[in-house]
């Protein structure tokens, strides 16, 4: 999987993160419209991810908005 091609999609209930799923762009987009239909009322947020991130990387902070 190439590292520039990967995705973060975040599943938000008010300012509490409930999901967040790292993945290539064809998985994250399923998993996106996966949530958007389980969640209808939910903020959904996707990134693309650095080219240099690794899920290591991510500190609490990365949790909050």
């Amino acid at each position: 999987m190439s590292s520039t091609s990967r995705c973060r999609v975040r599943l938000w209930f008010g300012p509490h993160q409930i999901s967040d799923y790292i993945g290539d762009q064809a998985g994250a987009t399923r998993y996106e419209a996966a949530m958007r239909r389980r969640f209808p009322g939910l903020e959904i947020t996707s990134d693309p991810l650095p080219v240099t991130a690794r899920p290591a990387d991510y500190s609490p902070a990365d949790l909050h908005r």
